[in-house]
């Protein structure tokens, strides 16, 4: 049955998971709200843009009326200023023409003067300025009429722009507060989705504490069956001890029976509790070792170590192979100068055939492999721990089933001793309306895996063990390798020997003068039956390095399935 502290709080979950649930429903309403009022806004904002439109046109058009206006202003202005200038040069003609007639007259004599009416020119003279002047006066009447005009018009758009200006900019403010209320309205959905995901979490976790209550309540139960179990079974066997004991004290003295028992249960009894305190400080002295990080250090130390020497002889490897490369052309350079040599000091007839061309240098064994360090972390820890091991530091081993069945004892334990006590209390027992067997995987479930000491366990049981056969099965391996590689290349010089005397053209092209000719013939030479008949292993070009996870892998097999001393063979093709 479930205590009322746990009704209490299913209880309180129960109520939260309400209120929650409310809380999200009242958010949903509201954010349902504004997004009605946003789509009400944007209505609106539209609205409101296109009457700022409608209002840019107009003033658009204004603006070009006004535009025209005034062109057509500057244009009688300069109309009017040009036909001034040509009435002021006219005027100045004419008088430079009078005083030339003057000038003229003057040598005619006075009485030609005389008899020319000048006052008639003069009258003339002036009513031709009068009519001009007339008609430029009304030209100039109309044109300030037409000026006056405009600049009425011009005021009356300039107030309509006024106008619309400041009407643009009400719908612009209004337009800002808009942007201002979307924002706000955003930051406030924006704040409701991150509660509704706390609730959503919040809601999940009680659930998931409800799951845990429900399960911890079935265990419980389970136990409970279990216990009344055991305690029934007990006092079945309590009874069967009093019987046996009731027959034994017949039988034998009463003292003598009761101190033969408390010794034993004495000694049972300290024995327990040095057992016990002794497993505690195993664990103990376990957990601190485990949770020193000495080891991992020192193990990954090796391995960057490892990874720098394999580094370092992965270089050493590539300038041996580049070594050997250029030895080898100098080498043929060198017979080719003493083959030029011989002919130049002893020269052979030409009814002699020439010489077969020298058969090819043996391919460069592979790289040794790495004995310097393993690439297996692995067994870098089971030689550290050998090491301190042999230093001296001793590593208690704790019993395999001690750390497992305690909890499950302490549990029964309590269960059985509460039984008891209600049993000799009087107090009656209720029927359990579960089954009883889904308490078992449960209490499984509950059992805390020790597999971290378990694990930690197997490497000191293996390193108990001696390690010499995997260094006994990589040594061998250097000291058969020459005679396989001597086996292999009297093979390929038998196959080349063959081939010699039937097709000469064939030989020279196959004969490797560089690098690259030894990868074609390579690519071209069929494969040999020794690689039919097996797995063909990986193989290495000249001048490269082995890869690593070639080199890895070697390594991860070799470990896992030791070969034989002769069974690591050189591929020729």
């Amino acid at each position: 049955m479930a205590t009322p502290e746990e009704i209490m709080h299913m209880e309180n979950i129960a109520r939260l998971s309400g209120e929650a649930i409310q809380q999200y429903e009242g958010l949903r309403r509201e954010y349902e709200k504004t997004k009605m009022e946003l789509k009400l806004m944007k209505k609106e904002r539209d609205a409101a843009l296109k009457k700022l439109e409608d209002f840019e046109r107009v003033s658009h058009r204004v603006i070009k009326e006004v535009n025209n206006i005034q062109e057509n202003l500057e244009i009688e202005k300069t109309c009017r200023q040009s036909v001034e200038a040509l009435a002021t040069k006219l005027n100045r003609q004419n008088r430079s023409l009078k005083r030339k007639s003057m000038v003229f007259l003057a040598h005619l004599g006075p009485q030609a003067i005389t008899e020319i009416n000048l006052e008639e020119e003069d009258d003339e003279e002036e009513e031709d300025e009068g009519c001009s002047a007339i008609h430029c006066q009304r030209v100039i009447s109309e044109l300030g009429e037409k000026l006056e005009r405009a600049l009425e018009e011009k005021r009356v758009m300039a107030i309509d722009l006024e106008g619309t200006r400041e009407q643009l900019t009400g719908v612009r403010d209004e337009l800002v507060s808009e942007k201002q209320q979307i924002s706000l309205l955003i930051a406030e959905t924006a704040q409701q989705k991150q509660l509704l995901w706390k609730y959503d979490r919040v809601s999940v976790f009680a659930v998931e504490e409800f799951e845990t209550i429900e399960e911890n309540l079935e265990l419980e139960r389970g136990l409970r069956s279990e216990a009344e179990k055991f305690a029934r079974e007990m006092l079945v066997e309590q009874k069967k001890m009093k019987r046996q004991s009731q027959i034994l004290l017949q039988s034998v003295s009463t003292n003598e029976a009761l101190q033969k028992a408390l010794g034993e249960v004495a000694k049972l009894s300290h024995t327990l509790e040095s057992q016990a305190l002794q497993h505690q400080q195993q664990m103990k002295t376990m957990e601190d070792k485990l949770n020193s990080s000495d080891l991992l250090k020192e193990v990954m130390g090796l391995q960057r170590k490892a990874e720098l020497l394999e580094e370092d002889k992965r270089e050493c490897w590539e300038m041996r192979t580049k070594a050997e490369t250029e030895a080898k052309d100098l080498r043929f350079t060198v017979e080719d100068l003493q083959k030029k040599l011989q002919q130049a000091t002893n020269p052979i007839p030409s009814a002699t055939p020439p010489p077969p061309p020298p058969p090819p240098p043996p391919p460069p064994p592979p790289p040794p492999p790495t004995l310097g360090l393993p690439a297996n972390p692995l067994s870098a820890l089971l030689s550290m721990l050998r090491k301190k091991k042999d230093a001296g530091v001793d590593i208690p081993l704790v019993e395999q089933d001690s750390p497992d069945k305690e909890p499950e004892k302490d549990i029964r334990q309590q269960a059985v001793d509460e039984m008891m006590q209600r049993i000799k209390k009087g107090v009656n027992l209720k029927p359990v309306r579960q089954t009883p067997n889904r308490a078992r995987p449960l209490q499984r479930q509950r059992i805390p895996s020790n597999s971290a000491i378990q694990e930690l366990r197997g490497i000191l049981d293996t390193s108990k063990q001696p390690s010499q056969p995997t260094l006994s099965n990589v040594g061998p391996r250097d000291t058969h390798k020459p005679s396989e590689l001597e086996v292999a290349l009297l093979r390929r010089r038998g196959a080349l020997d063959n081939l010699q005397d039937g097709q000469e053209s064939s030989t020279q092209k196959q004969f490797p003068s560089s690098v690259l000719d030894l990868n074609r013939v390579r690519k071209q030479a069929p494969h040999t039956p020794s690689q039919s008949s097996s797995e063909p292993p990986p193989t290495t070009e000249v001048g490269a390095a082995p890869s690593k996870n070639q080199n890895q892998t070697r390594t991860q097999s070799d470990l896992e399935h030791p070969r034989e001393p002769g069974s690591h063979k050189l591929e020729c093709t």
